[in-house]
Parts: C-alpha cells; sequence; structure tokens
C-alpha cells in the first residue's frame, strides 16, 4: 500500500485519541498542519514499515507536546507500521528522552 494521500493525524492523550493535524504525502515528502502548527518532512515506506521525520514549527497558543511547552521548531521522529488505511506508531522528539507519543494516520482521501 502506498502511503501517499490525505491523512488526518491523531496522537494519543491523557483523554484519548485527539486530532492535531491534517497531512499530505507525496513522493516522499511529508507536509502538515493544524491550528497552531505546521509540519514540513520526508517519510518513507518499506513493506509494512513506515518511517517519518519533520521539523514542526508551533506558533499562536504554545501547547505541551512531549512532556515540554515548546517555542519554535523541533525535530520529530515517527515510526510505524502500515495497516490498510491506517499508520499506527510512536514519534519522539529530538532531545526529549522517554516521553514518545502515540500517534495514528487515517487515510481519507487521495492526493489527485
Amino acid at each position: 500500500m502506498s502511503c501517499e494521500g490525505i491523512w488526518v493525524v491523531e496522537m494519543k492523550g491523557p483523554y484519548g485519541w485527539e486530532r492535531i493535524a491534517i497531512a499530505f504525502m507525496k513522493n516522499g515528502e511529508y507536509l502538515g498542519a493544524g491550528p497552531n502548527h505546521y509540519a514540513v518532512g520526508r517519510y518513507k515506506e518499506d513493506g509494512e514499515n513506515f518511517e517519518m521525520s519533520v521539523a514542526l514549527t508551533q506558533y499562536g497558543q504554545l501547547r505541551t507536546i512531549f512532556g515540554k511547552k515548546f517555542a519554535g521548531k523541533i525535530h520529530i521522529t515517527s515510526k510505524g507500521t502500515i495497516e490498510k488505511n491506517k499508520i499506527i506508531g510512536t514519534s519522539k522528539a529530538k532531545g526529549v528522552k522517554n516521553f514518545d507519543v502515540l500517534i495514528r494516520l487515517t487515510r481519507v482521501d487521495d492526493i489527485e
């Protein structure tokens, strides 16, 4: 299965899965955004395995992610498994130890 398409990005928080962004993935490029951030990076897939590296920039109202409040850029790596129209895995922030976040991406459409 190809990861190209439009995806809803969610992270697991204390109250369950929370929608945080819409992402566009095509030709190894990842572009995502939410109301207070945007992310630009690359992804690769190998069979059922998925890896992604993005630079996330927060602006406006800052929120706590990876156990800290970040202003500006943070580099995030993610690894997961592709299952039909879902990618489930974990994300880590560079420089933050012992605080992985569960993520889930759900395909909502193709990119034409």
